[in-house]
């Protein structure tokens, strides 16, 4: 379904990053970031303007593609890397940074993801998301209409218990990105920082 939606010379969700990872980035200690489900590459490519070293994953090559495509656009390098979540290796401590920014799986693949980046994160990283809430379905602006792939904050809360929580937010905001993310949506804003170890 990704790669037939991203198979077109737009850019379904814009080119602009997403307005929260404008602002995580400021609070992002510069090396490697990894950017899960990254769509068309818009916040990949936003991030490596900013001197981050970035790398892609998606599970649509036309989505890998376009960010190829968006990168060469804005004068930037970003890694692209073709990456089921479902079946992706983890490697430890790998990244100073992984973002997750709409990136919605059935339970049984988030979990899994969930147990990846925090394996993946170096001590001192950040786990930097966005992500539709359960109330999302009601709002109808963007998002999975499965609402077992829709975000429950105490469950996010639970399983990055021990982070350090730089950012944690529950409510509305307001997102033009492209023709799939329009107008007001409930969201879960999190900013965890993996503890160094004493």
């Amino acid at each position: 379904m990704w790669h037939e939606r991203f198979s077109t010379d737009e850019f379904v969700y814009g080119k602009e990053p997403n307005a929260f990872v404008v602002e995580a980035a400021k609070l992002m200690p510069k090396g490697r970031v990894l950017c899960i489900a990254e769509g068309e590459g818009r916040k990949s490519v936003y991030l490596a303007s900013l001197g981050f070293d970035v790398t892609a994953w998606d599970f649509a090559q036309a989505g890998l593609d376009k960010t190829k495509l968006l990168a060469d656009e804005k004068g930037v390098v970003v890694t692209t890397e073709y990456r089921d979540l479902a079946e992706v290796v983890w490697e430890a401590e790998q990244w100073d940074a992984i973002v997750q920014i709409f990136g919605h799986f059935p339970e049984d693949v988030m979990d899994r993801t969930f147990s990846g980046i925090k394996k993946a994160l170096k001590p001192g990283g950040y786990y930097i998301s966005e992500l539709y809430s359960k109330e999302q379905l009601a709002y109808g602006t963007g998002g999975p209409r499965n609402e077992s792939m829709l975000i429950n904050p105490k469950e996010m809360l639970e399983q990055f218990d021990g982070y350090f929580i730089k950012h944690f937010h529950v409510g509305e905001v307001n997102r033009e990105e492209g023709q799939l993310h329009t107008g007001t949506a409930h969201v879960v804003q999190s900013m965890f920082q993996k503890r160094k170890e004493d």
